[in-house]
């Protein structure tokens, strides 16, 4: 059976895709709209914030209570130059990033969370099984 992770992981893989290719029929025949040019603009500010999180993960060692702190506040820094340089932020509601952040990063804790419980249980009940087996 399927983990959620993973049904998620691949749900978020073809939305992606799906969304790619709608938009690049839709760049061919009318060109890049201001719609599609904000999802493109997501997708690229995606793309960085994961090459962050990838760099985070492995360059710093940290509790995982500061790994979340650390997070937040360079994502949230990356959010702000990129939404003042896209135009979504100006000086008086740049604090807008401070919350859509700590939205998705609520949300990514508590799948995050959720994962690790569950691979808690996992490895608690193959230790279960080893003990009952006198290995």
């Amino acid at each position: 059976m399927k983990s959620i992770k993973i049904i998620l992981r691949d749900t978020c893989i073809l939305a992606a895709l799906m969304i790619l290719s709608v938009f690049a029929i839709s760049i061919i025949w009318a060109g890049v709209t201001e719609e599609i040019g904000l999802v493109l603009k997501l997708f690229g500010l995606a793309l960085i914030i994961a090459v962050v999180n990838y760099l985070i993960d492995e360059y710093l060692s940290l509790s995982m209570a500061m790994y979340y702190v650390v997070k937040y506040f360079a994502i949230t820094v990356l959010v702000m130059l990129f939404g003042f340089i896209a135009g979504w932020f100006y000086p008086t509601n740049f604090w807008m990033a401070f919350v859509y952040v700590g939205v998705v990063l609520i949300l990514a804790y508590s799948i995050d969370s959720f994962r690790v419980k569950k691979d808690i249980e996992f490895i608690n009940g193959k230790i279960s099984d080893r003990g009952q087996r006198g290995l």
